[in-house]
């Protein structure tokens, strides 16, 4: 049994390898610093956080270093901040901003390109272009630079369909005083939206940050009701909501009960609280039939029409990410093919011994 044992736990490793393969070698073979100008406001950030003046032309140069055996491909990109659908600041990709921001992070830096090639156990300087308005800006404006090394032949080849790159992001803060980011807050209500999130039937109410400032630490409370009755159709709490400025956040009504959502008018109440100060909103809207039925009909999870009188309380989130689902059911196969392969070397035990007698 020891034997079957040892030969089942060799198995596993191995399978557990062949799973790992598909990760390049080295996560933090490529490292990206920022080598910050003379207007730097705080010495002690590791972001660009730059006092600039109105008509200001610098560059925001960047080093990016390779300690790899072999040259490295990397994509470097500039990214204006959004706020996210789990009410996080989004460094990270490209999302809808507000149109109330006056100046974008993009919109004021130029690349000359975007990909570059990295010899090994070497690094090279990336400029970024920063062209400052001539008008001056209240606030702050947020963005990053985002740079993704690019998986190689071999790695694709190794992954299959699973393909894991990696990514250092350096976030840029520009203002013009030193008092910017004492603007007063202010929120509103935007559109209100049916879709689909992570493929699932989800109500969607926008809040616009319409300041050019960073909100961290915001608290949101949200009911929908069915129009004219205290029927709550979603309940929804947030704790702790960040904000990028002049940008939207897509507070989320996730259908993950599979209920559906049905057609039908509905009132939703949205309570937000922000140093002290508080704003509400309340907002009839409609969902028409083609509308409800398009959304359920994409749903992963549809399961029926919602009970009448079931309260669904939901938190804003995307539900599940892809790539959980994906490293479970690597996960799930690989130890099904562990228990198959012990359940086969214990039946194959006996007749062994037998021959050998």
């Amino acid at each position: 049994m020891i034997k079957i044992l040892r030969k089942a736990s060799m198995v596993f490793t191995i399978l557990v390898m062949a799973v790992l393969m598909v990760i390049p070698a080295s996560a933090m073979d490529f490292t990206v610093r920022a080598l910050k100008p003379e207007n730097q406001r705080k010495n002690d950030s590791a972001f660009f956080d730059l006092l600039v003046k109105p008509g200001q032309e610098q560059d925001l140069v960047i080093e990016i270093g390779n300690s790899s055996s072999a040259e490295i491909l990397v994509l470097v990109e500039t990214i204006t901040a959004t706020t996210s659908r789990n009410g996080q600041i989004n460094y990270t990709s490209r999302s809808e901003t507000d149109e109330s921001m006056k100046y974008s992070f993009e919109d004021i830096v130029n690349l000359d390109e975007n990909y570059y090639t990295i010899p090994a156990d070497s690094s090279i300087q990336v400029a970024i272009a920063l062209s400052v308005p001539d008008d001056p800006f209240d606030g702050c404006i947020l963005g990053s630079i985002r740079v993704l090394r690019e998986a190689t032949r071999e790695e694709r080849e190794a992954a299959g369909a699973i393909v894991n790159q990696y990514a250092h992001v350096t976030a840029v803060r520009l203002v013009q005083d030193d008092d910017a980011e004492n603007l007063p807050a202010d929120f509103a209500l935007g559109e209100i939206n049916v879709e689909l999130v992570n493929y699932r039937a989800s109500i969607i109410a926008n809040i616009r940050n319409l300041q050019p400032r960073i909100i961290k630490g915001a608290t949101a409370k949200a009911t929908i009701y069915v129009q004219g009755t205290d029927e709550i159709i979603f309940e929804n709490n947030l704790d702790s909501l960040d904000f990028a400025p002049n940008s939207i956040f897509p507070y989320s009504f996730v259908d993950s009960e599979g209920y559906g959502i049905d057609a039908g008018d509905y009132t939703v109440v949205i309570d937000i609280e922000f140093e002290g100060e508080s704003w509400k909103f309340e907002e009839d809207f409609n969902i028409p039939q083609q509308v409800a039925d398009e959304v359920n009909e994409g749903a992963v999870n549809q399961q029926g029409q919602r009970r009448p009188g079931t309260e669904v309380t939901q938190s804003s989130s995307e539900g599940v990410p892809m790539w959980a689902v994906i490293a479970i059911g690597v996960g799930a196969a690989t130890l099904t093919a562990v228990i198959i392969l012990i359940i086969l070397m214990v039946k194959r035990k006996p007749a062994l011994s037998t021959n050998a007698t």
